[in-house]
């Protein structure tokens, strides 16, 4: 029964990753922002890391952060596979002075 569960809590996280990730307009949005909008914050998770510019603290603004705190705490590896460090990009709303959602 146990290994029932896992799979059921597996496809529940799975169906609510695929419901923040969409396509609007032949643009990926990811936790509320396109794809796109966040390339400025590239440079800021990649090793090695700069300072995030303006433009990628904006965007990360209005980003639902709960989502992009789910989807790193659930999958690292997805984020290493597109060289994002996933230590960099949790620290990423504190380096742009945004409140990080408990447990990020």
């Amino acid at each position: 029964m146990k290994p029932m569960k896992i799979i059921i809590g597996m496809a529940i996280v799975t169906v609510a990753l695929l419901a923040s990730i969409s396509l609007a307009g032949g643009a990926v949005q990811i936790c509320n922002v396109s794809q796109d909008d966040l390339m400025p914050c590239k440079p800021a998770v990649t090793q090695p890391p700069a300072e995030p510019v303006q433009a990628c603290c904006s965007v990360l603004s209005t980003a639902n952060l709960t989502c992009f705190c789910e989807f790193g705490n659930n999958y690292p590896s997805l984020l290493r596979m597109f060289g994002i460090d996933p230590d960099l990009a949790k620290a990423l709303p504190g380096e742009c002075k945004l409140n990080s959602p408990p447990g990020c």
